[in-house]
């Protein structure tokens, strides 16, 4: 029998390098699917955390008959200087920290727990969306950070740009649309405060949301890398305590650190102390960011929405009830 009949013949060079070519397409087509599928369950995992918030807070008005305080009485460290999301700790699986707080110091935040770190150290994994890679090695400067801000509505907040800065009226584009115009929110009395708090503390209760809750923004996403005030994360009451206001359009990333020119909608304010453009709202999922409503609801918004719908959606009393969007 001729045996090189059965001789294996070996692949050539062209027909390696078109099977190797093959591979790399077929990833090339793979790779974005696989990436959308993963930003797609992140996504999800950042709605279902603000669900959870819902929750949170629905039980604390039911014990306490208002809804958590962004302060206590002041600003800006007002003892014992705690945040709305801190007080809400019990109603999120988390109150073997919350139990260990002295609520009577003059900075809780401080105080070192069981574990010998300071209070402000500790995180809470539900207010962490995990479409944030920065938050991934959450703390950040020594803070426990989150994702999520309470909503001041459409309230006035005007910059504090340094002289070396453009105008004034060049960094407070926004203050135009806003409804009430109590700089920050900075009152405990309720009728000077458009959304669901502020970081004064004062008490806002469902009764007081007259527009509807299924009509008005209790909380949004956020992203601390664009706000001075994320240095204390969700613990102090100057931190992310009632710090967003919606007359910044959803998605404005001026004030973000990282943001490329195309990214800056007001060229020249791009300083973290310019609140006028830095209180807002934003994430990173492509086309808007999710939103807690007061019955508990989440929507995604879109970053093209009506910005006068934005802000009847973030007003809880101002008469102008939306009911699509």
């Amino acid at each position: 029998m001729n045996k090189s009949r059965w001789r294996r013949r070996a692949f050539t060079l062209i027909e390696l390098l078109v099977v190797i070519a093959i591979i790399a397409v077929l990833i090339a087509l793979l790779l974005p699917a696989v990436q959308q599928a993963r930003e797609a369950a992140r996504r999800s995992q950042c709605k279902n955390n603000l669900k959870q918030f819902g929750l949170a807070l629905a039980n604390y008005h039911d014990t306490y008959g208002m809804y958590a305080l962004g302060g206590s009485g002041g600003c800006c460290a007002t003892p014992p200087n705690l945040g709305f999301i801190p007080r809400l700790l019990p109603f999120l699986d988390q109150a073997p920290v919350f139990n260990q707080l002295n609520m009577i110091s003059t900075d809780a935040p401080a105080q070192n727990l069981a574990n010998g770190q300071p209070a402000r150290m500790a995180t809470v994994p539900v207010a962490v969306c995990p479409s944030d890679a920065q938050l991934r090695g959450n703390p950040l400067g020594g803070y426990g950070q989150t994702s999520y801000d309470g909503s001041l509505g459409s309230q006035g907040n005007v910059s504090n740009p340094p002289a070396a800065q453009p105008p004034a009226t060049t960094c407070n584009p926004y203050q135009q649309f806003a409804l009430k115009l109590q700089n920050n929110g900075d009152t405990l009395d309720i009728a000077l405060i458009s959304g669901m708090g502020s970081r004064d503390g004062p008490s806002i209760r469902i009764r007081d949301v007259s527009d509807g809750t299924s009509n008005t923004i209790h909380m949004g996403e956020i992203l601390p890398s664009c706000n001075d005030h994320s240095w204390g994360g969700f613990w102090p009451v100057n931190a992310m305590s009632f710090h967003s206001s919606t007359i910044v359009p959803i998605n404005d990333y001026t004030t973000c650190s990282w943001a490329n020119p195309s990214q800056v909608r007001v060229p020249g304010c791009q300083r973290w102390d310019n609140w006028n453009i830095s209180w807002g709202f934003r994430s990173l999922h492509t086309g808007g960011a999710h939103f807690l409503f007061v019955d508990g609801s989440v929507h995604f918004l879109s970053e093209n929405i009506n910005h006068q719908t934005y802000q009847y959606l973030g007003g809880r009393a101002d008469g102008n009830v939306v009911t699509n969007f």
